[in-house]
């Protein structure tokens, strides 16, 4: 099993067009960067974009109430999400695995120890985890507030080194629309910061990736909040290159 790990999150904005179908030029190149980075590190991928996929999967109304219709357009666009990853991943003689999850895979102690022998013996078959939240069963009390909570879990139970969310956004923006490039792990969520990045297909906001990515960092592990969209994004942050916003890493205690 390799030395490093990263998790890397990915949001239903970076790989989507603005009516909710998948940007499959985006894809392509994603799973491309991801591949490469692969030979040097394990790496756990969360990925959102079932809803969006199940959107356009059934291509029709549905008259059913929310959590049906939610229920829907994510077992269906699961399915094609998986379809998606697994073949483009197949192109780089890449395997994954589908992982998914509820809060309570890691509030029940033998159902975390079980989750995390799982994802480590995937990486020592050199083999991808993607991880999703279970919309299927998932009521309230069940779920994550979005995919970068549970992908904050999931590097924290890890210990990862880097924890990248990826997004439609650059990072954190000031009030005048300017990129805040680093902030310490203890450092207090700026008042001004601008904090609607979300469309109709996604549930994160910039706060909830901002206390996300501080609690990562007081773990120990260093954080980028990225655009999941700009050029080599994923190598770039993984060969050492400070891109979008980084939360700088308390030191892990020996």
């Amino acid at each position: 099993m390799k030395a490093k790990t990263a998790v890397i999150k990915i949001g239903t904005n970076a790989i989507t067009h603005d009516d909710g179908s998948l940007d499959m030029n985006l894809l392509e190149d994603f799973v491309r960067q991801i591949s490469e980075v692969k030979k040097e590190y394990n790496v756990l991928l969360v990925s959102s974009g079932a809803m969006g996929a199940g959107m356009a999967v059934l291509n029709r109304h549905l008259e059913y109430d929310d959590v049906t219709n939610r229920q829907l357009h994510a077992v269906v666009g699961q399915v094609k999400l998986m379809e998606i990853y697994s073949g483009l991943f197949r192109e780089h003689d890449v395997t994954v695995a589908q992982m998914l999850a509820t809060r309570q895979d890691f509030e029940n102690r033998d159902h975390f120890l079980n989750t995390k022998n799982c994802i480590n013996s995937l990486f020592r078959e050199n083999i991808i985890p993607i991880m999703n939240e279970n919309d299927f069963v998932c009521i309230d009390e069940l779920m994550f507030t979005d995919n970068d909570e549970l992908a904050g879990i999931v590097s924290k139970m890890l210990f990862a080194d880097t924890f990248l969310i990826l997004s439609s956004v650059d990072g954190v923006y000031d009030e005048d629309g300017v990129v805040i490039s680093e902030f310490n792990f203890d450092e207090d969520i700026p008042e001004n910061i601008i904090t609607k990045d979300t469309s109709s297909f996604g549930k994160g906001g910039m706060q909830t990736k901002f206390n996300i990515a501080q609690e990562v960092a007081r773990h120990g592990t260093a954080v980028y909040i990225a655009n999941g969209g700009e050029k080599n994004i994923v190598e770039r942050i993984l060969a050492g290159e400070h891109v979008g916003s980084h939360f700088k890493p308390q030191k892990k205690s020996d």
